[in-house]
């Protein structure tokens, strides 16, 4: 399991090596792994890249962590209506990750036209970011559906962290911790 594990983190790393991508679909088939970063005394942004199931889309997120808590602001951008992938999804949940593997529901994108804005909080100190599309606002665990992924820059500077790593299994993803 961790070969296979590490063999899909090298495939995925790889061809992004010096490249400045704008979509994780530019660099990859499938979305593997979700970066993370550390936020102490930070204030900036993290761009959201699109995934292979909505390559349009596009997102920014400013992040300002000053004490314990830190301050999220999301927008995102050229999204259709949930319920275009199935009709059992009908909204967008922000995720937060930590390279431990720990998910935080960090609340809903509610469209207005295409785009909406999300403000939340965390504790975590170090997490990376995706948004799926889900039935529902109170899922505790996330879909398959992820159409959005925090790119590995921060303030546009490449600044990988470690990352959690996303296993499809059983129609659904599992986040494991990378060793």
């Amino acid at each position: 399991m961790k070969l296979s594990t590490a063999l899909l983190l090298a495939m995925w790393l790889s061809p992004a090596a010096g490249q400045d991508y704008t979509s994780v679909s530019q660099g990859v088939d499938h979305v593997f792994q979700v970066t993370t970063f550390s936020y102490p005394g930070f204030k900036g942004y993290v761009k959201l890249w699109s995934t292979p199931r909505m390559r349009k889309a596009k997102g920014k997120v400013w992040i300002a962590r000053e004490s314990a808590t830190t301050t999220i602001d999301a927008r995102v951008d050229d999204l259709p209506p949930a319920p275009s992938f199935d009709a059992a999804l009908n909204t967008y949940v922000l995720w937060l990750i930590s390279p431990e593997g720990k998910l935080e529901n960090a609340g809903e994108f509610v469209l207005h036209g295409d785009g909406s804005e999300l403000q939340t909080t965390t504790t975590l100190a170090s997490f990376g970011m995706f948004v799926s599309a889900e039935p529902n606002c109170l899922v505790e665990a996330p879909s398959q559906f992820v159409v959005l992924v925090n790119a590995p820059t921060v303030n546009g500077i490449w600044a990988p962290g470690p990352s959690a790593i996303i296993n499809y299994a059983s129609g659904q993803e599992v986040f494991e911790k990378v060793e």
